[in-house]
């Protein structure tokens, strides 16, 4: 019998998600059958950021052994890179690094057999889906900024830009497929194209916005120190740029932004938003912070929560320092308590709930586009232009649904009460 059914489970990132969706796509083309449970071949892309995704891949294998016994296993990801143990630790099969796929694919052929595979009826999926109604295109891999709390350099790798030309094909299917909303993604997106002789992330996103047919543009994270004047102003300008961007702060306070090996201080990224706010007032600004790195006193943090504030973020994205092993920050002095990290990581999320209620407030019995996500009886759901979830009723409609096409993945205009 055939081995030709395959299951992926999927840990961390976009980028992750984007590669487990782009190996589906490539499996399907070759005529295997994704499938719930019971498969023969199980593929886990494991995350290594911090040690608690190190236990939630550990957790993601006795899972995926249990929903399909008598699977061979291979393992991917950032773990088997970081770890040459990972194998043996996760009693694997296969074990197989970041951007490793073409890999795993000749894995597969060898052990299925090409004269088998001749025999199954090939499909078509040229797009790597990892959402029904928005569309994540992963242009660049690599990072190599090297943030002392940062595993990524090591398992990712240098900074790797994919062709335009390749890009630009996928976004074109995507669009055909229906998707409206693209989403860029990458590792260290502003930085695309440095590694082929020049930065080129806003030139690539003219020639997409350039698409026949295309709907809008939004960008998954940038570093404050590559949001360049062309990019604001492109944003400012062209009405199918999502009036969005995520910009990592990390810390509030310039002692601990220096000990995280981060390439800005707090004067910098003020200068920066009050530019981009300057051209775009109502633009969403979302953010990661860490919570508790090493030598963070209780004044760091009463810093950085009067940083944010003055910034006044619309959402925040708070994570709890975990220290990973093979980075510099594992060893640093003046380690946190875990219990003081929960404290601070609490108030930060209220400080997040009060971040997100102002801004939303702002677009009261405004007009907005929305993405649509799916509806529940007579009450739709969608994602703004401005990042932020809506839910609303067919009457609040500005513009018709198209009901000769899938409901997830269409842009309208809303009246938000």
């Amino acid at each position: 019998m055939l081995k030709t059914k395959y299951k992926i489970y999927t840990l961390g990132c976009k980028v992750n998600q984007y590669d487990s969706a782009s190996l589906a796509a490539r499996l399907f083309d070759l005529g295997l059958e994704e499938v719930r449970t019971g498969a023969d071949w199980v593929i886990v892309n494991t995350c290594a950021v911090t040690k608690t995704a190190i236990r939630k891949g550990r957790q993601l294998i006795t899972k995926a052994r249990k929903e399909n016994p008598g699977a061979e296993i291979i393992l991917a990801g950032c773990w088997p890179k970081a770890y040459s143990e990972a194998q043996k630790d996760a009693s694997a099969d296969f074990v197989f690094g970041t951007n490793e796929s073409e890999k795993i694919i000749e894995l597969l052929k060898s052990k299925i057999g090409a004269e088998n595979l001749q025999k199954i009826q090939p499909q078509s999926s040229t797009i790597a889906s990892t959402d029904r109604s928005r569309y994540f295109v992963k242009i660049q891999d690599g990072c190599e900024q090297f943030c002392a709390y940062c595993i990524i350099p090591y398992t990712r790798g240098k900074l790797k830009s994919r062709d335009e030309a390749e890009i630009i094909s996928e976004i074109e299917e995507a669009v055909k497929a229906g998707y409206q909303e693209i989403i860029l993604s990458g590792i260290h997106l502003g930085l695309f194209g440095k590694d082929k002789g020049e930065v080129r992330l806003v030139p690539l996103i003219k020639k997409i916005l350039a698409i026949k047919n295309f709907g809008r543009l939004r960008l998954s994270s940038i570093e404050v120190t590559e949001v360049s004047d062309d990019l604001i102003d492109l944003i400012a300008s062209d009405d199918k740029m999502c009036k969005h961007l995520h910009i990592p702060l990390q810390a509030g306070t310039d002692k601990i932004l220096r000990a995280m090996n981060r390439p800005y201080d707090t004067k910098y990224f003020w200068g920066k938003i009050q530019k981009i706010r300057n051209k775009i007032p109502d633009i969403a600004i979302t953010n990661d912070i860490i919570v508790g790195f090493p030598s963070e006193t209780a004044e760091d943090f009463a810093d950085t929560c009067k940083f944010i504030k003055q910034v006044n973020f619309s959402k925040l994205h708070i994570f709890s320092f975990s220290a990973h092993e093979k980075t510099p920050a594992a060893k640093m002095p003046e380690q946190v308590d875990p219990r003081e990290v929960k404290r601070r990581s609490d108030e930060l999320h209220r400080i997040d709930e009060e971040l997100q209620a102002d801004y939303f407030k702002k677009f009261k019995n405004q007009e907005l586009w929305v993405v649509l996500d799916g509806r529940s009886g007579e009450v739709m759901r969608g994602k703004s232009e401005y990042f932020f979830d809506v839910e609303f009723k067919p009457s609040q409609l500005l513009t018709p649904i198209n009901k000769a096409k899938k409901l997830a993945g269409q842009i309208v205009k809303i009246k938000l009460k």
